[in-house]
């Protein structure tokens, strides 16, 4: 493959989430689209997943398995996009310089495998490093706001218009809010302080210039806690940019689920929050995937895979995936991805976040749903039944081969006390959640019921 020769040390992600469907544009797929067994066979939306580059240097010991990878991804996927090639820094390591030798290169392997395509992303605060020439520029003062709105306008026009009608949807607009926790406010806005208020709706005029037919989405990611407030912040610019002529098609959130993995992968949690955005009038997408095992406060508690946990997620996938349907109607519904096919090619795992708080050579979080040896994890079988319309209760999950995990559910053991026992070290955590709601407590009462409610082992 031209790709796999070409894309040293990078990232291979899919974002194909919000990529519309390939031969339909963009409704949902018609029911029996193929075999039930797979993901986007049972799926009447989009369905995506993620590879990573042969060579990336994170994770060679898993370089001998690259077919597996791109087997798993045929068969479970519809799209396909990258982390990084789409990016400024990627084609534009210069004001005045452009390569795109290497993102041609992904787009032809991608369209020869027979994908559709998704672009991530024209702005991504994330792209101004310290050592970029953007950051360079700001700090100087070297161009004037004027100077900077021509440079962003030519920039997204000739990106967008190089792959028109190849590259078939785009985040035009990545994760541009604050209010995660203690983000200070504002913390995000690169993009303003150098163009201008309203560079978010001209950025997104200009890529409809540039191809009319391509899907525009705002991303945007981590709806724990105050995902309430922030949902209904993400709504409000999609509407700014709206009445200042630009257009948003999709919002995408990023199902990054790293804190209180019971709580707020309940159902009620997230189909509040998906039908917000769909009752507003906007297409709907779950980005990115990824429900740790070992995240917090489970990383301060438990640091190596278990049967409970293995429940958890999977009752986590299935919720969220039921969620979804039950909230966006179907014209509505983009698709959603996971951010990786085995645990080791996860966020939640490769970018390790609770590394501050583990014990040395401790953890990680195993977000996906297959395992390191290309397995299909409890999880898969919760987010495939979510697709075929079953309702899971909480249920103690097999997990691969007896005694291959520690076997912290022996037969005498109460399953429930367990659960409840996580449940309420999750609330003890939410209690230093600055502005805390009442809602957290509903959807923590909510959870308590499913786990009363649900059969005995």
């Amino acid at each position: 493959m031209v790709y796999t020769n070409i894309a040293s040390r990078i990232v291979l992600v899919i974002f194909l989430f919000t990529a519309g469907c390939s031969d339909n544009d963009g409704e949902e797929k018609s029911d029996g689209a193929g075999d039930s067994s797979t993901l986007k066979g049972a799926a009447t939306f989009p369905i995506g997943n993620a590879v990573f580059s042969q060579d990336d240097v994170r994770f060679v010991d898993y370089e001998s398995n690259y077919s597996v990878v791109l087997n798993i991804i045929k068969a479970e996927s519809d799209y396909v996009g990258h982390d990084e090639l789409f990016r400024i820094r990627e084609t534009h390591s210069s004001p005045y310089t452009t390569d795109y030798s290497r993102l041609d290169a992904f787009v032809e392997f991608a369209e020869s495998e027979g994908y559709q395509i998704h672009g991530h992303s024209l702005l991504f605060y994330s792209d101004i490093g310290a050592d970029s020439w953007i950051s360079e520029y700001r700090s100087d003062g070297t161009w004037s706001q004027d100077q900077w709105r021509s440079w962003f306008e030519q920039y997204i026009k000739d990106k967008v218009a190089r792959y028109k009608g190849r590259v078939a949807s785009w985040d035009v607009l990545n994760e541009p809010l604050s209010r995660v926790l203690g983000d200070e406010e504002n913390a995000r806005n690169i993009f303003i302080d150098l163009a201008g208020s309203d560079i978010y709706a001209r950025a997104f005029q200009w890529a409809r210039e540039a191809d009319p037919e391509a899907i525009l989405v705002l991303n945007e990611f981590f709806l724990g806690p105050n995902g309430a407030a922030k949902t209904d912040d993400l709504i409000a610019l999609a509407d700014e940019i709206g009445r200042s002529g630009g257009k948003v098609d999709v919002i995408g959130f990023e199902g990054i689920y790293f804190f209180a993995p019971l709580t707020y992968t309940s159902y009620s949690y997230n189909y509040e929050r998906f039908k917000k955005a769909a009752d507003a009038g906007y297409r709907v997408t779950v980005s990115e995937l990824n429900i740790g095992l070992n995240t917090f406060p489970a990383a301060g508690i438990s640091q190596r895979q278990t049967r409970l946990m293995h429940s958890i997620q999977r009752k986590a996938f299935n919720n969220i995936v039921r969620a979804y349907i039950d909230a966006v109607p179907p014209a509505q519904r983009w698709g959603m991805v996971t951010w990786g096919v085995a645990d080791y090619s996860g966020f939640l795992r490769f970018g390790d976040i609770f590394k501050a708080i583990r014990s040395p050579g401790g953890g990680s979080e195993w977000p996906l749903l297959w395992n390191d040896d290309f397995d299909k994890k409890p999880a898969y079988f919760g987010f495939i039944s979510a697709l075929t319309g079953v309702e899971e209760p909480f249920k103690y999950a097999s997990v691969y081969e007896e005694g291959e995990l520690s076997d912290d559910l022996p037969l005498l053991q109460d399953f429930k006390a367990d659960l409840l026992s996580q449940l309420n070290a999750e609330k003890n955590a939410l209690i230093v959640v600055p502005s805390l709601t009442t809602a957290e407590d509903r959807y923590y009462e909510e959870v308590q019921r499913e786990i009363l409610d649900s059969p005995d082992r």
